[in-house]
């Protein structure tokens, strides 16, 4: 499905082994790095791994129809403060991510991600590693509902993937753990899951979900060192976020939430064909902002720790030119004949924070008891025991020895149509 070639050409079970040799952070990041663009990459904001060198797709046969919410009618709705569309907004980067990324791994490199691994950060007062893997499977599975409708378990490969994806948003998980097997979920390692992709004949589209997932963890654990550094704000954030510009910051949240990975997934499930590297990227860009723009109108992005438009004075620009760049991906998709699929996962935000318990369960602080017919599925598809002993005596070590804080002021986001602004606090048992 992924038409561009990746620099590595031997297998995803193969790449694995040699990024599980890696015996620290940094060698993993250039590791997976080298793999993707080769050794001759630069390494700067032209580097196709940690950025998006972006060139606007050729104009084709539409396959889609336009979105309802566009260009022309983005005035009359209050999301990301209300401004509606600006055009030409920017889509270049002003910032360099890799000495981000580096300044994070040298940190891990030298003893300080013993604070942060395996801590809960999603701030729904869970007690156990357990419940946070199980509630991450059944996301996992309205997520492929929303996506894929009725075919959502006929890959259950992808499904696994997908979780593994999503647990390290709420979980701490190292990155050396995901990659050298010691963290596992229902029992099945990265190893096991990038197996079965290639068992299924995924080939390379199969190394370019695992090098996503393995940036993505990257990404993750530089958000959780960097704010919980001791610093009053958050340094990495504050640094994406310094410009009028979003793209900084739009690619950094498109990263750390992997939808390029979980998209390929779903072109693969609808034979979507060979897809450009450009619609891939846009719409995995454009899935993650429908669903802030939805959370902005729900009054849950102003609960957010990473919100890609924050800024002391800029703010309201940031948020309107958020949006733009929604709105600018979106057509782009349409107008150049992206598959049906890729634009249906580009919007897929506007549906799925409404019908998801995920995100009603972030304005109540706590979870939603599964239903019956829910615990019968995650039972079929992962199975019955969410994580190893291993995983759950890290989880209680942490959580016994101290609270960690994960808020101590109020968010400065849009608020939409929501409810008013809530004091994000440590966790309580």
């Amino acid at each position: 499905m992924a038409r561009d070639a990746l620099h590595y050409r031997r297998s995803a079970t193969e790449a694995l082994h040699e990024l599980a040799e890696a015996r620290t952070v940094t060698e993993l990041l250039e590791l997976s790095h080298a793999m993707w663009c080769g050794p001759a990459c630069a390494s700067t904001s032209g580097c196709g791994y940690l950025h998006y060198p972006r060139r606007a797709p050729r104009p084709g046969i539409p396959r889609s129809r336009r979105s309802p919410y566009n260009k022309d009618t983005a005035d009359l709705f209050f999301l990301m403060g209300g401004e509606g569309y600006a055009a030409g907004t920017a889509k270049t980067h002003e910032r360099d991510l890799w000495p981000v990324l580096r300044e994070a791994a040298a940190q891990a490199d030298a003893g300080e991600g013993a604070r942060i691994d395996y801590t809960d950060w999603g701030r729904k007062n869970d007690t156990t590693a357990a419940d946070i893997a199980m509630y991450t499977c059944r996301d996992t599975l309205q997520w492929a509902a929303n996506w894929c409708g009725e075919r959502y378990a006929d890959q259950p490969a992808f499904l696994h993937y997908v979780g593994v994806s999503t647990v390290c948003d709420d979980l701490c998980v190292p990155p050396l753990d995901l990659v050298q097997g010691r963290f596992r979920m229902y029992g099945r390692t990265v190893g096991d899951i990038i197996s079965a992709l290639d068992d299924q004949g995924w080939g390379h589209d199969a190394v370019h979900v695992l090098l996503a997932l393995v940036r993505q963890y990257l990404f993750q654990y530089a958000e959780k060192l960097d704010f919980m550094s001791g610093r009053e704000r958050s340094s990495m954030h504050s640094r994406l976020n310094d410009s009028a510009g979003v793209w900084d910051a739009v690619i950094y949240h498109t990263y750390s939430g992997n939808p390029y990975g979980c998209l390929l997934g779903v072109a693969r499930l609808w034979d979507a064909g060979p897809c450009s590297n450009t619609w891939l990227m846009d719409a995995a860009i454009c899935d993650g902002i429908s669903m802030d723009l939805c959370k902005s109108a729900m009054g849950i992005y102003q609960l957010d720790l990473y919100q890609p438009t924050a800024d002391e004075h800029r703010a309201q620009q940031r948020q309107t030119a958020y949006q733009s760049v929604y709105l600018d991906l979106i057509d782009d998709l349409v107008a150049s004949g992206a598959p049906d699929a890729l634009v249906h996962y580009a919007h897929a935000g506007f549906l799925f924070v409404q019908t998801q318990e995920r995100y009603h369960e972030r304005r109540i602080g706590h979870r939603i008891p599964l239903r019956p017919a829910l615990t019968a599925h995650l039972s079929n598809i992962f199975g019955d025991e969410p994580v190893d002993p291993f995983v759950e005596q890290r989880f209680q070590a942490q959580r016994i020895s101290r609270t960690p804080p994960v808020a101590t002021a109020f968010p400065t986001g849009p608020t939409g149509l929501g409810t008013s602004a809530a004091r994000l606090t440590a966790p309580r048992d």
